[in-house]
This record gives C-alpha cells, sequence and structure tokens, in this order.
C-alpha cells in the first residue's frame, strides 16, 4: 500500500484514454491555442451536444429476456459459452450487483463457475463484502477449518455487512468447496469513520500514512455521485466528504487487488472482482483505480434490472449526463422481489454458554401453534444443534411453506420433541 495521499488535480480530459490526450496535445503545439479551440469544439462540444438529443438505447437491442447478455460496444447478443472467449484476454473481470437482489448474486455465480471450469485453481475472488482486518477468517473458511457459523460470526458478518447471507452463500460454498482464495477488499471501517468524519483535506500526515494513493478529481465519477445524492440522499449532505469517501472505498480495494496480483500467491491467477455496481459502472470506480497501478487488461459485466425491454430507472446505466460505455457487458436480470421468509415467529435470547432462550411467542405463528412456551431453551432442529439465531434463521430459509420440522426444545430442565408445520404468517 501507498505511505501518502495523493489528491491530484486533472481537468477536463482526464476520462479519456492516453492516446486521445496525446492527440489533442499534439495538435496544440502543432498549430497553436486558436486552432486547438476550435478542433476541440468541433469534435467534443458539438458531438456531446447531438449525443444528448439521442436515445442511447439506440444501438442496444429492441428486445430482451431476463439472462441476456449483451456485449454493449456493439449491441450483439451472446451465450455464456461465448462470452467465455473473453476470459482468456483478461487478467480482471469486474462482476457487479445489486446487493439484495438474489438475480445479480446467481450472474456472479455463473460466472465463478465458468471461471473455474475454464481455469481451475489459477482464480481468486476479491469481494466488497469483507473487509481487510477478516482475511484471516476468511483464509480459514476456505480451508475448511471453520463451520459457517464461527465463520459468520468471527467475520461480523450482520453488522459489517448486514445483507441477507443467503444471497451470497452459494459463492462462498464453492468457493470453499474448491479451494477458490477470497480476497476482502474492503477499506476498515475505522479508516471509513475517519475520511467521513474530516474529510481528505484535513487528515493530519500521520492520518494520511494509513490511506492508498487516493485520486478524487474525476469530472464523471462526481457527475455520478452528484446524481445519487439528489436521487437517494438528503440533498444538504456534504458532497466532498460523500466523495471522498467513495473514493477512500475504491482506491482501498484497488490497492488490495494491485497488491495481490503483485504478490507470489497472485501473480498467475485471474481475478473476479464482486462489488456492487456503482463500483464498477463506467469504470470509474475500481477498475480505473486498478488500471492506474497495474495496466493489466480487465472486462465488466453490469448486472441490470429490466422491466421488459427497458432498465428500471434505479438501474438505468445509459445516463444522458455520462457519454461513456456503462460496461463491457449487461447481463439482464430481473429486479428484486421481497422473497417471504421462514419463521417459527420467535423472538430469541443467546445466553453466554450459547443457548437460544425463548423471550417472546408471536400470536398465530408456528411456534404458537405447535405449543412453545416462553423460556423454553431450543437446543436443535430436524436433529442439527443450534446454538445462534443466525444459524437457527439460516436453516429455516432451506424449508418450503407446508414442510414439517422436529425442534428440540428443553422445559424445565426436561428435552421434549415438538412437531412445527411451518407456513406463512399473515403480516399484522
Amino acid at each position: 500500500m501507498a505511505n501518502k495521499t495523493r489528491i491530484s488535480i486533472v481537468h477536463g480530459t482526464s476520462y479519456n484514454r492516453e492516446k486521445g490526450v496525446t492527440a489533442i496535445d499534439q495538435t496544440f503545439n502543432h498549430y497553436g491555442g486558436k486552432a486547438v479551440l476550435f478542433f476541440l469544439f468541433l469534435f467534443f462540444v458539438l458531438p456531446m451536444n447531438a449525443f444528448a438529443e439521442t436515445d442511447r438505447l439506440k444501438n442496444f437491442p429492441e428486445q430482451v429476456a431476463i439472462d441476456d447478455i449483451i456485449h454493449i460496444p456493439t449491441g450483439q447478443k451472446m451465450q455464456i459459452s461465448q462470452f467465455n472467449h473473453f476470459f482468456d484476454c483478461a487478467r480482471v473481470l469486474y462482476v457487479g450487483e445489486t446487493h439484495a437482489n438474489k438475480a445479480s448474486h446467481q450472474v456472479q455465480l455463473k460466472i465463478l463457475k465458468a471461471c473455474y471450469e475454464k481455469f481451475g485453481n489459477t482464480i481468486a475472488i476479491g469481494m466488497e463484502m469483507f473487509t481487510r482486518p477478516y482475511q484471516p477468517f476468511l483464509d480459514q473458511w476456505i480451508a475448511g477449518e471453520i463451520d459457517e457459523q464461527k465463520f459468520l460470526e468471527e467475520t461480523r458478518w450482520d453488522k459489517e455487512w448486514g445483507y441477507d447471507y443467503l444471497l451470497y452463500k452459494d459463492i462462498l460454498d464453492f468457493a470453499r468447496e474448491k479451494k477458490i482464495p477470497i480476497i476482502a477488499l474492503n477499506a476498515p471501517k475505522e479508516l471509513v469513520k475517519m475520511v467521513s468524519k474530516k474529510g481528505l483535506k484535513a487528515l493530519t500526515e500521520e492520518e494520511k500514512k494509513q490511506l492508498p494513493e487516493i485520486d478524487t478529481t474525476d469530472f464523471f465519477h462526481r457527475v455520478y455521485l452528484e446524481r445519487a445524492i439528489r436521487e437517494h440522499m438528503d440533498r444538504s449532505a456534504d458532497l466532498e466528504k460523500y466523495n471522498d469517501v467513495q473514493c477512500l472505498w475504491e482506491e482501498y480495494m484497488a490497492q488490495t487487488i494491485a497488491d495481490y496480483l503483485a504478490s507470489w500467491e497472485g501473480k498467475d491467477k485471474k481475478f473476479l472482482t464482486f462489488a456492487g455496481n456503482g463500483h464498477i459502472i463506467y469504470d470509474f470506480g475500481i477498475p480505473k483505480r486498478v488500471f492506474r497501478r497495474t495496466f493489466l487488461p480487465y472486462y465488466t459485466i453490469y448486472p441490470a434490472e429490466f422491466q421488459g425491454s427497458k432498465p428500471t430507472s434505479e438501474q438505468d446505466a445509459f445516463l444522458l449526463s455520462i457519454p461513456l460505455e456503462p460496461a463491457d457487458f449487461l447481463w439482464v436480470i430481473s429486479p428484486a422481489t421481497q422473497e417471504k421468509r421462514i419463521y417459527l415467529g420467535v423472538q430469541l435470547q443467546k445466553t453466554s454458554d450459547n443457548r437460544l432462550v425463548i423471550q417472546e411467542i408471536s400470536p398465530e405463528s408456528p411456534a404458537e401453534k405447535a405449543g412453545f412456551m416462553i423460556s423454553d431453551i431450543i437446543l436443535s432442529i430436524d436433529g442439527k444443534i443450534v446454538k445462534s439465531v443466525l444459524e437457527l434463521i439460516h436453516y429455516l430459509q432451506t424449508k418450503q411453506f407446508g414442510d414439517t420440522c422436529i425442534v428440540d426444545i428443553e422445559r424445565g430442565g426436561k428435552t421434549i420433541s415438538c412437531e412445527v408445520t411451518l407456513f406463512e404468517m399473515e403480516q399484522k
């Protein structure tokens, strides 16, 4: 990791590829200032104005279906077997997600399995969901040294990430089964809090030494963040600090990826990065920052929610205010739906010796119908000993409405087996 924070100032053409900027510089030197201003007007201002009046989807298929993969530069639909050919050309694949949408995680899993089939154990996965201090527990999980419950407790999944673990379980299980390394990408919470509170410019020299090199100046990155604040946050939010924190996240993840690829463990591996769509769209998040450090080839895959043949307003990747290709590939997924969850209908308290004591029972719940009582202690379900609320919840989600299960409880020092029928509870 770099020892200092560099906050550079890049104007106007920071988003262009190097060869484009070089061409402008050469033109300026040859013809002089007035000529190049006219050149810039013709080739940048006029096309931008014309571009704003056109439909960004003109080069996109008129009809799309769920799981269609579209090569964005050409608008060509592809199969995943054809998509596989691109894996050879890239060292890094960025696969986005909508955190709460299971369909986007299924996309990630399909790409992971395709990469494993093609490259075997010469791949690694980087995940935004884990912060760097928890890397040892990821290693233990992949090595089979700790079980799922211990893994979730040690990585503090619910407090550190918070999204339903079942959305990610298939990915993590597959990685464990195949012994594929998972790299924790994200910045420690204390660094994020520090930057969120002070902003980058107010940090002391000692504080800056804890951070990677950070560039906050990408023009379209800022346009994207301003739109996010306008639509999803309090308008009084401090844009500068929000931009600082966003850049910190992305630079930290980029530095982690670059460090891994330069290490002896990662020097020959293909790297899959699983992160939120906002961190990969238009390349200006993590991809640009990794490329700045490594110059390694990459592709981006954007799972986008569609209603019919149009992206939803929340997932509109073709913003008129940002005249860049949103990704190399767009994978069509259905919008997130609120999945119905299976519950016993109890509130539990975990004791110091890992016993689950019933504190409350919901009226007309499966637990009430089965005869559970307050102060009962849940010992096991279908013979599986449960020592945490999370473990019980996860097991229940493997069942279907209408299924029955056997729950062993302790009441007054005696063990009682209760048959529980799982049904959908009415929402009060």
